[in-house]
């Protein structure tokens, strides 16, 4: 086919057809939108050529952080364990800290040994009486020296007489006119002028307003419903020492503090002569009643009373609990203290991560706790094996809970501070975001550590 041919086909299909625009002799000339085509597929070919480049170099990295993770996370391990190690300022505080343990450990009072019932008195004892008239004596003319004087008037007595007379609350007779039994020499049980603690509120109004207050018995009919329930009733000082009628028992206070209005130095006595009465009838035959039990169950504490358990037998039960309790709030102070000053002196732009500045607070704190204990445990393991039978007794089992409580919260929040920690820093390896660990290809750069 010759080249007119060939035109003329073309023409024939394509009236638009230009010979002279498409092709010159012996060659094939390209339209601009072809030109345009081309250096698109150039740039296209150049982007995925660099795209595969860094994929491939990418995936060398990866392959390189994979295969040297252990080395990776043992140097995170590392850099963990440097940014919580203890400063100066840490080591100080964990100084004080200890001092401050043991300090509360050696300061803490030894158990009592238990008061035998041979060794107590009876109620008329002579040496007491004799005992409790020097007191009272010495208190009078102390008294009297500092300027006191003794203010008489129809309704109140003076502290003179309150100091002297008995009081009100030992009185018996007349309550069976009242339809109560005092049952003779166990009075005490139930009045709570006489109860360890409640007695110095009743007790004292008793004293001041010439009122006994006393706690009625379910059992014997001497309440309708078993609830804590107290009545009151007012007694004869002035010649027969005998109970009068009934009234209310807010009137204790009321007379109480008229009586305080009219001389202070009322009051002063009467709490005197509280301390002094509990003091004698806490180490006699019939010794006290168990603190508030006869408020809350007047039938069931006088079961126990009767049995010959007292206010020394329940202290001397009760001293090994409130001890063990006492020293473990004492340590959970200290260490609330010593946390709380560590906290204070935190500083972001020297550790931003406020977690790892507080696993140095714990580290403080359970170090200071486990060394107090230590000590104590030597102590006492030592005075066991040369025979002190109180070395057990009198061990700081309190303080021993509270380090044993620590190790176990501590440990774990420290633990659990280091797998967030690493877990962190590895996703930052990992993904290249890593300002301490940077990796290249098949070569891994360690920055500074802190």
């Amino acid at each position: 086919m010759t080249r007119e041919e060939f035109i003329q086909r073309r023409k024939a299909l394509n009236p638009d057809y230009h010979p002279s625009s498409q092709m010159k002799t012996g060659s094939i000339s390209i339209s601009p939108e072809q030109k345009e085509r081309i250096s698109k597929l150039k740039e296209e070919s150049t982007s995925f050529f660099l795209e595969t480049d860094a994929h491939a170099k990418e995936e060398h990295r990866v392959i390189t952080v994979l295969h040297n993770a252990p080395i990776i996370l043992d140097k995170l391990d590392k850099n963990f364990e440097e940014r919580t190690s203890l400063t100066k300022t840490d080591w100080i505080l964990l100084l004080v800290a200890t001092g401050l343990q043991l300090l509360r450990i050696y300061m803490l009072p030894n158990l009592k040994e238990k008061f035998m019932d041979e060794d107590r008195i009876e109620h008329n004892n002579e040496e007491m009486k004799e005992m409790i008239k020097e007191e009272r004596k010495q208190y009078k003319q102390d008294k009297i020296e500092k300027g006191w004087e003794s203010k008489i008037s129809k309704r109140h007595r003076s502290w003179q007489q309150i100091l002297w007379e008995k009081v009100p609350y030992d009185a018996t007779i007349g309550s069976t006119a009242q339809g109560i039994c005092m049952h003779g020499g166990q009075h005490r049980e139930k009045t709570l002028g006489h109860d360890p603690w409640l007695g110095w509120i009743f007790g004292v109004c008793n004293i001041m307003s010439d009122t006994i207050t006393i706690c009625p018995e379910y059992k014997l009919g001497e309440k309708k419903i078993r609830i804590p329930y107290i009545k009151t009733y007012g007694v004869q000082m002035k010649g027969p020492f005998v109970w009068t009628d009934p009234t209310p028992t807010f009137k204790i206070f009321t007379e109480s503090y008229d009586s305080f209005r009219e001389d202070k130095h009322r009051l002063y006595a009467a709490i005197f002569a509280q301390g002094v009465h509990l003091t004698s009838d806490a180490y006699s035959k019939w010794g006290l009643p168990i603190p508030f039990l006869s408020l809350i169950d007047q039938d069931k504490a006088y079961e126990i009373y009767k049995n010959g358990y007292d206010w020394l037998d329940f202290k001397y039960d009760v001293q090994l609990p409130l001890k063990t309790v006492s020293s473990a709030m004492l340590s959970i102070l200290i260490n609330k203290i010593i946390g709380g000053i560590h906290t204070f002196f935190y500083n972001p732009e020297k550790e931003p991560d406020f977690d790892l500045y507080a696993v140095r607070t714990r580290k403080i704190i359970m170090y200071s706790d486990v060394i107090a204990t230590s000590s104590d445990i030597i102590q006492t393991a030592i005075r066991a094996s040369n025979g002190d039978e109180t070395a057990l007794k009198n061990m700081d089992f309190g303080g021993l809970m509270v380090t044993i409580y620590r190790l176990i919260s501590d440990i774990s929040f420290i633990q659990k501070v280091k797998s967030e920690f690493l877990s962190k820093e590895w996703d930052k390896v990992f993904w290249n975001d890593n300002p301490l660990i940077e990796v290249n290809k098949n070569k891994i750069k360690y920055g500074i550590n802190r």
